[in-house]
This record gives C-alpha cells, structure tokens and sequence, in this order.
C-alpha cells in the first residue's frame, strides 16, 4: 500500500503511525534495556541462560528487538504476561528502573494499540500482512488457508487431500497460427464428510470479451476409452477403482461435472482424474494490443493442496512470463473477462515458480503419480516433452 489508512483514534492518530510509533518505542526499550545488563539480542539462547528464562520468550524478544523489519515483529510480540516476567528478569540483573519504566510504558501502549483498532492480535495481524515480508506473509496465508480448510469442511460436508489443475498449451500442427489447449484437472483423495453431499467436480467454460461461448466441437479426449462426446473424458489409468460415478450436466457455454451423493469416509475416498485436448482452441498470437491468453481453474472443493502447473510450447515465447492472479468470486456472476473487477482480485503471496523443461520438472510428492500423468497426457497428443517449459 502507498499511504497510510486513515483509521484514528480519538487523539487524531492514523492507525499505522499509531501502530509503528509503538513498536519503534517497544524496540527502542528492549534494545536499551538488553544494552545496559551487557546482553546480546540477537542471542536468545544466551538470553534463556543467563537469566533464566523460557527459550520461547527469548526467542520473540530476540525477533523484536533484532529483527530487521519492524513490522514483522508484530506476530512475536509476547503479553502481559510474559513482558512482564522478561521485565522483572532484566531488574533482578541490575537494569536501570527508568528504562523498565519506559519498557513498561512501550508495551502498554501496544496492547492500546491493539484494542483501539482491532480488537484483538490475530486481527491486528490480518491489517499488517501486507507489510510483511513476504516469508511471513506466506506463513500467515498458510495458516488463514489452514483454518479455511477446516471450516470450509465442515459447512460442505467434503474434503480432498489435491485439486490437480494442468494445462498444456501448443501451437496447432495443421495452422501453427492457432493454439492447442490440453486440460486435466481432478481431485485425488477426495472424502464425503455427509453421506447427501454432492460436489461440482469441473465445470469447463469458455468465453471471449463478448462473453461466453458454447463449447468447441474439436475437443478430444485423451484417453479413447472414455470419450467426450456425451461422457466424461476421464482418464481411467489414473482414477480410483471402481471408476468414480459422474454426473453430466450441459448448458450454454459450459459443461459441469458432478460427483453425486454417496458413502462417506477414507473407506469411500476416491480419486477422480479427467482431460482432454482442445484443438484450435483460439490464436497462437494476439492480433491487437491488449490482448491475452488466460488459463484457470475454480477453487471451490476444501483441498489440502493445490498443484497449478502451465507448461508451455518453446515456440510461445510470449507465454514464458505468466502472471498469477486470484479473483475472488463471493459476489457471484459469470467468469467472463467483462465480469471482473480489479476489486475480485485477492493478495497472494505466494509467488510463481519456473520449473524448467521436461517430465522431470513437475514431479511431487503431493501427487506421487504425477509424472507418470504427464508422460501419458504427452504421450496421447504425441507432444514432445522436452518442448515445453512448466510454469
């Protein structure tokens, strides 16, 4: 962010100069305090020795006052409580009474801080995030998904352990000017919590600036053995056994896939897998400015993890830098270009990783199949490996 909000209190003060004032004067007393009994605080485990304290009360005193951002001290930050049993350790080592005074008074007007603007310290965290680095704001978005997932569970009644979302983009082998598009996606590990539970498995959409549009007649699906047209193109080597029943609802512009009601538990896991290829799915090059290429995937299922691979044929250059965003979509409406909003778009911190060329560059634990996956998708579109590039 480039300003300060402006939230005050009754003293006129904006929330963040009220909120760094106070860590600058907690810091500021720590360090002070730690300086006059000859300590060391970027050495919490001298700190935990010599005075006789919990290493874990330490090591937060240790991240407050020598941490190199100050606002990232702000998860760290102990209570009363502990600032006071720090406080009393460093007076029985002969610390200075005005500069615990001043400690004192530091820690005080933080814990004001906090119940004037937020309310409590996991709010006050939520406020801060963004100006975090970003190893902590990554933790923190790891932790709010955490509580997410739990939540989430237990109001939809599923849970999978992988969302697989892969896409796989080459130029046409008949019109190079034109673009394939391979899709697979699926859910492995996926539980009922209730036994009425039905869940949108995929719904394929496709659409331009005008908005949408039906579904392309050239779609093929990668394993012949489950064809497109009037099924579901799964892909069966790679689903759980028996083949997880599927339920097919069309409509205009789009295809929804639904898991139907069923036995629930790790007993009636299931993992369910489908592709296919879309040829001629759109133009390999843009023909005026402002135009892209846009591949995407709902996140709707309560997933533990989310593997979101894009590889990329050599000869799509302009595709080796892809940006990631994250629409939220809690105001309903279609997905189209014309629906978003800069509004929709939601922080993540995590970044985008480029992984390399070849089958090797997507292995994982978390899909310990994956490779093999992949081979057997390049296998069926008689695509080279080496080719493409995974994002």
């Amino acid at each position: 962010m480039g300003q300060d909000l402006a939230v005050r209190t009754s003293g006129g003060e904006p929330f963040y100069e009220h909120l760094r004032s106070s860590l600058q004067a907690l810091r500021a007393a720590l360090i002070e305090l730690l300086a006059t009994v000859d300590a060391d605080p970027t050495k919490p485990q001298d700190l935990s020795r010599r005075f006789g304290l919990n290493k874990n009360l330490t090591w937060k005193i240790s991240k407050i006052a020598g941490g190199p951002d100050l606002y990232a001290s702000v998860p760290h930050i102990p209570g009363p409580a502990g600032l006071g049993i720090f406080f009393r350790a460093l007076a029985d080592a002969g610390a200075p009474a005005p500069l615990l005074d001043a400690g004192r008074r530091a820690a005080a007007e933080f814990d004001r801080v906090v119940k004037v603007h937020t309310g409590d310290r996991a709010t006050l965290e939520i406020m801060v995030s963004d100006r975090m680095p970003s190893s902590v704001r990554i933790e923190q978005d790891e932790q709010s998904r955490r509580r997410a997932f739990q939540a989430n569970s237990g109001i939809w009644g599923v849970r999978a352990r992988t969302q697989l979302s892969l896409c796989m983009l080459a130029p046409n082998a008949d019109d190079p000017e034109m673009a394939d598009l391979v899709q697979v996606n699926g859910l492995d590990q996926f539980h009922r919590l209730r036994p009425e539970a039905r869940w949108l498995l995929f719904r394929r959409e496709r659409w331009s600036d005008d908005g949408p549009h039906p579904a392309p007649e050239s779609v093929e699906s990668l394993d012949p053995d489950y064809p497109v047209k009037g099924g579901v193109p799964l892909l069966g080597d790679f689903c759980s056994k028996p083949i997880p029943e599927i339920d097919l609802i069309v409509g205009e512009g789009e295809e929804q896939y639904e898991l139907p009601a069923g036995p629930v538990g790790n007993t009636a896991a299931l993992t369910c897998i489908f592709g296919h290829v879309t040829r001629r799915v759109g133009p390999a090059f843009a023909e005026g400015n402002g135009e892209h290429s846009e591949l995407g995937c709902n996140l709707i299922t309560p997933a533990e993890h989310l593997v979101l691979d894009m590889l990329v044929h050599r000869d799509f250059e302009w595709a080796m830098r892809p940006d990631l965003l994250v629409y939220g979509r809690l105001d309903g409406g279609a997905m189209h270009a014309l629906a978003r909003r800069q509004r929709n778009v939601l922080p993540v911190a995590d970044g985008l990783h480029d992984l390399g060329w070849g089958v090797s560059a997507v292995a994982t634990s978390t899909l310990p199949f994956y490779s093999k996956l992949v081979r057997y998708v390049f296998d069926s579109v008689d695509w080279n490996p080496d080719d493409f590039r995974t994002f």
